[in-house]
């Protein structure tokens, strides 16, 4: 089977709730598998974007202990936001393969004792969460080294899901977790990910999860029967599931404004279809930030930022191509429209 471009991205889009958008903010959650939040603010601004209205501060009590949601290390060894089912189908199945590489860097290069540091967290979390700098007084040792923002400390436990990450800003805590059953499953996962931005190249697939080649072949084995197509003007087969390409999404898709390291930029290894090649220095920038995109007619046409003084707040424009005079009046429209569902006071739009 042989689609188009235009067919290949409104799918995806459509599956992502930016054509037409979800009623609840789990069920945008669980449209984007999950959500990098290294950078916290991309967790209410990817949901908010995918949202028919706002829920403001939702992601307190989804982030709270026993919460609705689970914040840990996953995929390619970051942090992101998931629903509890797919926090285990994802570390029970590639998080051995991902602690393997945290041992690499935690033990090998750093040469900490990782079983005993680690079992003295966890002796120290079974009085309760706590933050970075209490846990620190616990196991002293890694008061000052390098990487302990990017999870040195804790990382191993999470990615074994012992541990997970409580509460947001500067209430933020580690919390035991309980692992429960999470058998690996490769077809699994896979399948996982192509419900949520398939049609997708195994390469994709193997870029999203941090996966080897070779596992991500093994889980093509293993992911049962998946259509096979290729996309018009794109290189490479591309997967799907049965019957995911039978009904393509129609209508205008408008302008949309993502959040920073959007799982929609970061989920395929072609981006072709959502930011072409020639602007991708736009959006990858030094030190592996990923800017905030906004899609007009699902094609990345401007990056943005969001400028909050208390409860207003204004969104600054910073355009890759020239916007055309419609795109210009669609793009103030949602710039308003998502600053309401995050609970703020729209106070304009710059260029």
């Amino acid at each position: 089977m042989i689609i188009t471009q235009d067919q290949a991205r409104r799918l995806i889009l459509g599956q992502q709730g930016l054509i037409v958008a979800f009623a609840q903010p789990l069920e945008a959650v669980r449209a984007m598998v999950a959500v990098q939040t290294q950078y916290a603010a991309s967790l209410p601004v990817a949901v908010a974007a995918r949202l028919r209205k706002g829920r403001p501060g939702w992601e307190d009590d989804a982030l709270s202990v026993g919460g609705s949601l689970v914040k840990s290390w996953s995929v390619r060894n970051t942090l992101h936001a998931h629903l509890p089912e797919d926090h285990r189908l994802i570390l029970g199945t590639m998080g051995d393969h991902a602690y393997r590489r945290y041992l690499k860097w935690a033990r090998d290069y750093h040469g900490l004792e990782v079983d005993r540091l680690e079992a003295e967290m966890i002796a120290a979390l079974s009085n309760g969460p706590l933050s970075r700098e209490q846990l620190h007084d616990h196991v002293p040792i890694f008061r000052g080294l390098p990487g302990i923002g990017w999870g040195l400390d804790v990382m191993g436990l999470a990615l074994k899901r012992r541990v997970c990450i409580v509460g947001r800003g500067s209430e933020q805590c580690f919390a035991l977790l309980e692992p429960g059953e999470a058998p690996r499953n490769l077809g699994g996962l896979l399948r996982r990910y192509l419900e949520a931005f398939g049609p997708a190249t195994l390469s994709d697939f193997y870029r999203w999860s941090g996966l080897s080649a070779a596992e991500s072949k093994l889980a093509l084995n293993e992911a049962g029967d998946l259509e096979r197509l290729t996309v018009e003007g794109m290189k490479g087969e591309r997967l799907a599931l049965p019957g995911q390409l039978d009904a393509i999404p129609e209508g205008s898709l408008g302008v949309k404004l993502l959040a920073k390291f959007d799982p929609l930029i970061l989920a395929h290894r072609d981006k072709t279809l959502f930011l072409p090649e020639k602007h991708h220095r736009h959006v990858f920038r030094i030190a592996g930030q990923v800017e905030a995109v906004v899609l007009s007619d699902g094609i990345a046409c401007a990056t943005w930022r969001l400028i909050r003084k208390g409860k207003k707040a204004s969104i600054a424009i910073d355009p890759i191509r020239p916007l055309k005079p419609r795109e210009s009046g669609r793009l103030a429209k949602e710039a308003a429209s998502l600053v309401k569902k995050l609970g703020l006071v729209f106070d304009g739009l710059s260029t």
